[in-house]
């Protein structure tokens, strides 16, 4: 929100007005107050086109249209003066970023929250048809992203099904990109129009563009119209199918919204499978999930994370200030441009001497390999019902949360990207003064655009160490907040691979192992309290969680002490 500018209303009907909530074409938004404090938001037209002939006209049917629109998944009218010298609208608050926000400013949305994008999406669209209304506008900047799911908001040029449009000779009515090629050529408008632009806003939320690429609107219009979308940034193949038909150039060619309902509940990661035939299902149960997930927390990631200021670039990796991605870059594993005084040399690592990566699944030489330590805890997390997470060594059982566990011995358990977890009551290791070492066997379902935590403990604010994902490097990780080193090899999803990250507070070292192998290390003097609970599949920022991993984990081991590379490749063998 904006304070208020000179010349802006201090109250509008019964509403007061206290600061700005944005500014299109058609007018400006205000955050308002309602007799009883109820907030709400207030749509004012700009002065300019109040005379204009179709002027209000088209307000009327925005106001009429938001009215006639129900369900969970738009913003409804609250009150309204479409004959007010300038004419105004009030409608019910709703506070999160409107998806253009949150994809510049944060990133793509991961697979799961896009598949419940996609579901809210064109739920919002059944209402909108059903009440006989195309919205003819549908794109990033119209859905709003609230923490119980996606909201479809601006009817501003919103016409019935039946009618004609009030619309001057020869203009096009629509936004460049998310416009249907009907649109463009000024065909007839119909539902699947709204289909059309919705392919587009979900290939944007996808893959951080529109299919149609940028440029002038003349040449946007000429590759809706003519050219193919271009959807291979978008990382699910049944996603990019889906995608392909919504954005088909015959109308007739485009799903329902009813259709994509159907095609996008049964593949969502969260939708519990199928009990056998006459018993019902559990929570818990064998290939199910521990607890199903809400739409609350795919979305308060979004919904109610601070977004970074207008003049940031894109991306959630620039975030300023984020312990896990504003970090000293200078002092990472060698072969990635750090300074020599900073970094620390392993033995035998680098090209020079000799380093060749070592594939996953992989297992150093067994003469190498020393005998096993005891660690504090092991979760081998191969339950098949449940809810509780077996400690092998029997003192720190952990509490799953919507978990799915394997149907097969060796697959670990599935994390699904956005609220899985596995977390202890309390803390493990100390990660201010002592030595540690965390390992674990992990697969990506998919590369992430941002980054996941595979393991972490809790502090207050943040994590105090991190086993991940780097996006900003495409590597493995192991980090403290302001501090990471990186990994040589390549993630490759749908491969399970070791990762070993130990703690050093002797040496005053992180170092990184991956299947067995040391691929970096990096001085390390950071106290970073954390007295939380230790946590599988996400990591925490901001006294939230966050970067949770969209994948399997298994065989979490946990150690008090800094493990020597022999100790490490024996936690590889069966």
């Amino acid at each position: 929100m904006q304070p208020l500018e000179q010349g802006d209303p201090d109250s509008l009907g019964d509403y007061r007005v206290v600061g700005r909530l944005g500014e299109g074409g058609m007018g400006r938004v205000f955050l308002g107050r309602s007799p009883s404090g109820r907030s709400v938001a207030i749509k004012v037209v700009h002065a300019s086109l109040v005379h204009e002939p179709e002027f209000r006209d088209r307000f009327r049917r925005e106001v009429e249209a938001s009215r006639l629109v129900g369900g969970a998944f738009t913003a409804p009218v609250i009150d309204a003066d479409t004959e007010a010298e300038q004419p105004w609208m009030v409608s019910s608050y709703i506070p999160g970023p409107s998806l253009h926000q949150a994809v510049v400013e944060q990133g793509v949305l991961p697979p799961v929250t896009l598949a419940a994008l996609a579901a809210g999406l064109a739920e919002a669209l059944v209402s909108i048809h059903r009440a006989g209304l195309v919205h003819r506008d549908l794109k990033p900047s119209n859905v709003l992203l609230t923490d119980d799911g996606p909201r479809v908001i601006d009817f501003g040029i919103a016409r019935a099904l039946d009618a004609t449009a009030l619309t001057r000779t020869g203009a096009t009515i629509g936004s460049a990109g998310f416009m249907s090629p009907e649109q463009v050529a000024g065909g007839e408008i119909t539902a699947a129009s709204d289909v059309f632009s919705l392919g587009a806003v979900l290939a944007f939320a996808a893959t951080g563009a529109g299919p149609f690429g940028v440029g002038s609107a003349p040449a946007m219009l000429y590759r809706v119209v003519y050219e193919p979308p271009d959807l291979q940034g978008v990382p699910d193949p049944e996603l990019r199918a889906l995608l392909a038909d919504c954005l088909a150039k015959e109308p007739a060619l485009r799903p329902t919204p009813q259709q994509i309902l159907r095609r996008v509940a049964p593949a969502a990661p969260w939708a519990p499978r199928m009990p056998p035939a006459g018993r019902p299902a559990t929570a818990g149960e064998t290939g199910g999930p521990t607890r199903l997930a809400t739409l609350a927390e795919m979305f308060t990631q979004y919904a109610g994370a601070p977004l970074s200021p207008p003049g940031s670039s894109g991306g959630r990796a620039s975030v300023t200030g984020d312990p896990r991605r504003s970090i000293r870059r200078d002092v990472m594993a060698p072969a990635a441009g750090v300074h020599a005084e900073e970094a620390v040399p392993a033995s035998g690592f680098g090209p020079a001497s000799g380093y060749t990566p070592v594939s996953a699944g992989a297992v150093p030489d067994p003469g190498s390999v020393s005998a096993a330590p005891r660690p504090v805890a092991a979760w081998r997390l191969d339950e098949r019902f449940g809810t509780r997470a077996t400690d092998a060594t029997g003192r720190h059982h952990a509490t799953a949360t919507a978990v799915r566990w394997a149907t097969r011995h060796g697959e670990g358990a599935e994390f699904n990207g956005f609220s899985s977890e596995v977390a202890t009551e309390g803390a493990l290791i100390d990660t201010a003064r002592g030595s540690f070492t965390v390992g674990a066997w992990v697969r990506l379902g998919v590369i992430p655009p941002h980054f996941v935590t595979a393991v972490s403990q809790d502090g207050e604010e943040t994590s105090g160490f991190y086993l991940q994902y780097s996006s900003d490097e495409g590597r493995w990780a192991f980090a403290r907040p302001d501090l990471r080193v990186t990994s040589m090899s390549v993630p490759v999803a749908g491969a399970w691979t070791h990762l070993t990250g130990v703690c050093d507070s002797v040496a005053g070292e992180l170092r990184l192992f991956v299947n067995g192998v040391q691929e970096g290390a990096i001085r390390d003097r950071i106290l970073i309290w954390s007295e939380g609970p230790f946590v599988i599949g996400r990591g925490r920022y901001g006294r939230r969680p966050v970067d949770h991993f969209p994948g399997s984990i298994k065989d979490v081991t946990v150690f008090d002490r800094a493990l020597t590379e022999g100790e490490i490749a024996g936690l590889l063998q069966p």
